[in-house]
């Protein structure tokens, strides 16, 4: 059978394909930017305003791509260089006495935005929060003394920071054993010079470890690129019983043939690839070594956003390529993961993985509800797996196959995501008193909290609700809330 796919080329739509995306109806293979196989074009109906509002939202990130990188250096700096001498006094005081402290982007003190979101860095003492419905409890029961899901979301939050801090961290607060920090190339972005795809491994301990985890890193904040990569709804097959996939997400992962699925990830490492590796060979040849050396250690894949969306689809490429050795050793927890295939990837996960997977979503967050979940648009049709612990309400959950508003453009809940993202604001700032200090807000928080609902109009709320820090806190704090039945 030959190849399926579905390729958006965003660098050729012009205005006059926004206008008639939005406003009128055409065949979807008559649009120039448009590729796809032969199979593909059979099964594909008119094109959609929800295609022509992507484009648009990717028209837009291309504009501010390099003012954005240049803000996000500029204000990480400041946030380093305020953080590191003590606040706004302190930094004063040290440019009164000359000793003020330089940050330095890649050493071990030095944070990302999301870090100072939320700086925590220890792990938590309390219980655990796996109900006995939920998948990943009979994981726990193997790591008893490890809190499983504070573990991978702490480590998903990390994988947002440099290797130096990464290790820092690993290494001393969580008196652990660092293994290895992934630096890997996606060759189709258009700035092929630097590595876009982060990860890192570590175990709970150097000998006969009961975990080891990896963590992959999520959209960077202020990368345009990255952000585009979530908006982009081109598909490619894997074949069989295994559906379509997210095409954007598998580039990310390493991906060589953007239109032939088998020959863009064959199972054996490419030899050319010298100081660019890809993600998913990279990481499956230190995986498989652990394996070996440690055959009874559980596998926890996990990440937040565009991380979790890699860790989805990690085990799906084991499958693909037979690693049943490592693939029966894993378990997957995604923090705030986008949709990564169809309804038939959908159903071949769900039965590759069963309770070794599970997923958590706060609120109205935005990067869970897309790519958009369409029956009425073939081609739009990804779809969410597995059992979704969703916190409706401050930290309070629910386990469902699928979260309210699964499309998030629903008019008559526009009310609701602003008022409930403001009374999320105000909740915060007093979060520190009634829960301890371990969960008083930044002020960066408090920011991102509310910035994004001022100045991104519809959008903003599903932004906030993205935070890691409020799936941190749903980890430590949640509550399983109790529906009662109307009498």
């Amino acid at each position: 059978m030959a190849p399926s796919y579905l390729i958006f080329r965003h660098e050729k739509v012009g205005i006059l394909d926004l206008f008639r995306l939005l406003f009128t109806r055409r065949r979807l293979t008559e649009y120039g930017f448009v590729e796809c196989s032969a199979e593909t074009a059979l099964e594909l109906g008119d094109g959609t305003w929800i295609i022509g509002v992507v484009e648009s939202i990717h028209k837009f990130l291309s504009s501010i791509r390099v003012p954005l990188s240049i803000f996000g250096c500029v204000y990480e700096f400041i946030l380093n260089l305020l953080s590191l001498n003590g606040g706004l006094l302190g930094l004063l005081w040290r440019l009164l006495t000359v000793s003020v402290i330089i940050p330095r982007r890649g050493s071990k003190n030095f944070r990302s935005f999301i870090g100072h979101i939320d700086g925590r860095v220890d792990l938590y003492k309390g219980a655990h929060s796996l109900s006995s419905s939920f998948p990943l409890t009979h994981l726990q029961k193997d790591a008893p003394d490890i809190n499983l899901l504070d573990l991978t979301m702490m480590a998903a939050k990390l994988a947002y920071e440099n290797e130096a801090y990464i290790k820092e961290v690993v290494t001393h607060h969580w008196k652990m054993d660092f293994v290895q920090f992934f630096n890997c190339w996606n060759n189709f972005l258009p700035d092929a010079n630097r590595a876009t795809t982060q990860a890192f491994i570590f175990c709970d301990k150097a000998s006969d470890p009961k975990v080891i985890c990896l963590a992959f890193r999520g959209t960077a904040t202020f990368d345009a690129e990255e952000w585009k990569t979530d908006f982009d709804f081109s598909s490619i097959s894997m074949g069989g019983k295994m559906g379509s996939v997210h095409l954007g997400f598998m580039k990310a992962l390493g991906l060589q043939d953007d239109k032939d699925f088998a020959n863009g990830f064959p199972k054996d490492p490419p030899a050319n690839t010298g100081d660019k590796p890809l993600a998913y060979y990279a990481i499956r040849q230190y995986l498989s070594a652990l394996h070996a050396n440690h055959p009874n250690a559980k596998i926890m894949v996990t990440g937040h956003s565009l991380g979790a969306a890699l860790a989805a689809l990690f085990p799906a490429l084991l499958a693909f390529h037979g690693e049943s050795g490592i693939l029966n050793s894993i378990g997957v927890a995604t923090y705030g993961q986008p949709r990564v295939g169809d309804e038939a990837f959908a159903s071949f996960m769900d039965a590759t993985l069963g309770d070794n997977y599970g997923r958590m979503v706060y609120r109205y967050d935005l990067a869970a509800r897309v790519p958009p979940d369409v029956t009425w648009v073939d081609y739009l049709y990804f779809r969410h797996f597995g059992t979704c612990r969703y916190f409706s309400d401050w930290y309070q959950y629910e386990e469902v196959s699928e979260m309210p508003n699964k499309n998030y453009f629903y008019w008559k809940d526009y009310l609701r995501l602003y008022g409930y993202a403001w009374w999320d604001f105000f909740r915060a700032i007093f979060l520190g008193w009634t829960q301890g200090k371990d969960f008083a807000e930044s002020w960066t928080s408090l920011v991102f909290r509310t910035v994004p609902v001022i100045l991104i109009p519809i959008l903003g709320p599903g932004i906030a609700s993205h935070s890691p820090r409020d799936y941190l806190n749903a980890v430590r704090l949640s509550k399983r809330r109790v529906v009662k039945d109307m009498v």
